[in-house]
């Protein structure tokens, strides 16, 4: 999934992969955006200078943590 669709998937449902936006800070001192997903068992925090890119990164650690337990779920079904 390319960001433009991420971003709509997003957008349209305010979830993306079942997570959702938790909490959305400003450090007014260090200049960036903090977000933090949940899906109600896995936090994913992500920071950026902007909040589009903190949830870019977001994205991008969401899709990480389907694929680890994708992957991880394959490994107990092959052994």
């Amino acid at each position: 999934m390319n960001t433009a669709q991420s971003f709509r998937k997003y957008y349209q449902t305010d979830r993306y992969k079942g997570f959702y936006k938790v909490k959305e800070r400003f450090g007014q001192f260090s200049r960036t955006t903090v977000l933090i997903f949940s899906n109600g068992k896995k936090n994913i925090y992500a920071s950026g200078m902007y909040t589009e890119e903190a949830m870019f990164k977001a994205f991008k650690a969401i899709d990480r943590y389907y694929a680890e337990k994708k992957r991880s779920d394959n490994e107990l079904v092959e052994a």
